[in-house]
């Protein structure tokens, strides 16, 4: 690397050293007076040690959409630098779609191996991108390529086989083997990977209970509980997350604190909305005294029963109470979805 004519007109992403140049010290005065052998010094460290946006320290999680939105803006100021974005289908498109539309880019995406530009005029509305006019092929555009998540590498070494290997891949989540083969990324994420956006339809499923009410649909108010005929008509007519249904990998087992009595209702509810699991676990009906006096221990004791009997590996459970009793009880992953949290 010729680092003797390295010289920034201002402050702001070096394409160089592959960092922000601002304030914090070697900033963009240091990199204007040094000489090219103290740049070629720190460009030597900063191969050894790849710079990306500092990671916060969390625990494990389950990551929500809301998750990904927010990572996904953190990396802004990394793809304002190009002409525009492409997003790679079909979970990158998300953070893809947010970004163009924040920054006003125009959007890709890659369909057989080329790449379209996503535009269309609404009658009201919907009309910004058309005012985009660039009098370069999309072959010379500087374009930025979007994943949610990078794994090992794989997906971002064909888009550089079949775009060229010098285009810049970027990902909103990234393990650290991933991160050594793409440009950039906001967080590192190890695996497994939990994401809102997919666990429900991948291959995740098949190891995993699913709790009912706060996971597929709403939890059923108390009011509502305590009288007979609106409980039968709610679990009837409530409608359910769609974005949560199973539908492409079946679900191991639904295992609900509802009574076994109201299996034809529940049975016929997930039928008429196509979820695809192999079996339901309900509450038994001679219990159910017990279950009301103190609900969310003996319905986690429950659910921690059956969950120990099987293979499975993950419960996914609407209730903090009820899953931390599952957990105290097991000695296997329960994931609270609603609140992003993994026991």
């Amino acid at each position: 690397m010729d680092l003797s004519k390295c010289q920034c007109p201002n402050p702001g992403f070096c394409d160089v050293f592959k960092m922000v140049m601002g304030e914090d010290p070697p900033d963009w005065k240091w990199c204007q007076s040094s000489t090219a052998q103290e740049k070629q010094h720190f460009y030597d460290l900063r191969r050894k040690v790849k710079p990306q946006i500092p990671i916060p320290e969390r625990s494990r999680r389950f990551v929500k959409i809301s998750d990904l939105y927010d990572a996904a803006i953190k990396l802004m100021p990394y793809v304002s630098r190009f002409d525009g974005i492409v997003g790679v289908p079909r979970s990158g498109m998300l953070p893809a779609s947010l970004l163009s539309v924040l920054l006003s880019k125009p959007l890709f995406s890659i369909v057989d191996e080329k790449l379209e530009m996503l535009k269309f005029m609404s009658d009201f509305g919907g009309t910004r991108m058309n005012n985009f006019q660039t009098n370069k092929d999309i072959k010379d555009l500087s374009l930025v390529f979007i994943d949610d998540t990078t794994h090992d590498g794989t997906t971002a070494k064909k888009l550089k086989s079949v775009f060229g290997e010098n285009i810049s891949v970027v990902s909103i989540f990234s393990t650290s083997f991933g991160a050594e083969h793409i440009e950039q990324y906001s967080e590192i994420l190890e695996p497994p990977h939990l994401l809102e956006w997919n666990f429900f339809n991948s291959g995740y499923t098949g190891s995993t209970m699913f709790d009912i009410d706060g996971i597929f649909c709403d939890n059923i108010p108390i009011d509502v509980c305590e009288d007979e005929e609106r409980y039968t008509k709610y679990l009837q007519e409530i409608i359910p997350y769609s974005h949560r249904i199973p539908k492409l990998f079946k679900a191991s087992k639904l295992v609900t604190g509802r009574l076994e009595k109201y299996r034809g209702i529940t049975e016929n509810w997930l039928r008429r909305y196509g979820f695809n699991y192999d079996e339901l676990v309900m509450f038994p009906t001679e219990r159910e005294a017990e279950r009301n006096a103190n609900h969310f221990q003996v319905v986690g004791e429950y659910k921690a029963e059956i969950f120990n009997s099987d293979k499975q590996r993950y419960f996914v459970e609407s209730e903090p109470s009820e899953a931390k009793v599952i957990k105290s009880l097991t000695s296997k992953t329960v994931i609270c979805p609603n609140e992003g949290v993994v026991l």
